[in-house]
């Protein structure tokens, strides 16, 4: 009985939204408040000198300064689109993708970094497997620990430059919804 207990108890718990966030941080153009719930449909911006990291069930962003998306749903499709800026995000079961103005990204259990500046997108699938659309090519990305491509107006470019992100923001992401980075196991 305790054990069937403790496991409610984790379930609830991972379900529970966790925010946490610093400087001015706006959610459909409204400054978040400390009582304010992000959800599916909400378009996040931080402002300068600001940052948030938070989950959707089990699901788990965290943006730097100057980054605007929306968490968007397709269908059955749950869809970040990153506008500007960096979003680090960990994904749990389900049908997920990620679009910028210039890529889309399929995801399959996933954690990624996406990067949008001067008309590029940096793409890191962490770990994980996505497949990338740009220009009408496709481009499978697999990776146990980084595996990063620059998305230019013509083309999609392999890199070996780990842009802006660490393992320890990942870490974090996934400890917000009751996981550990596939690479520490």
């Amino acid at each position: 009985m305790k054990k069937i207990l403790f496991i409610l108890y984790l379930a609830v718990l991972s379900q529970a939204q966790i925010i946490e966030s610093s400087g001015d941080v706006l959610v459909n153009g409204m400054l978040l408040k400390k009582s304010k719930e992000i959800k599916q449909g909400d378009v996040v911006e931080t402002k300068s000198k600001s940052r948030v990291r938070f989950n959707i069930g089990k699901d788990a962003f965290s943006a730097r300064a100057n980054t605007k998306f929306k968490l968007d749903k397709v269908g059955k499709t749950r869809v970040l689109n990153v506008v500007n800026g960096g979003v680090m995000a960990v994904f749990g079961k389900g049908k997920h993708a990620i679009a910028t103005p210039n890529m889309t990204a399929g995801i399959r259990g996933t954690g990624t970094f996406t990067l949008v500046r001067d008309n590029k997108t940096y793409f890191c699938t962490c770990y994980g497997h996505t497949v990338i659309d740009a220009h009408g090519e496709q481009k499978e990305l697999k990776a146990t620990y980084h595996n990063m491509v620059w998305v230019t107006p013509t083309k999609i470019k392999p890199t070996m430059d780990m842009e802006n992100h660490t393992d320890m923001e990942l870490r974090k992401l996934e400890a917000m919804v009751g996981r550990k980075v596939p690479f520490d196991h």
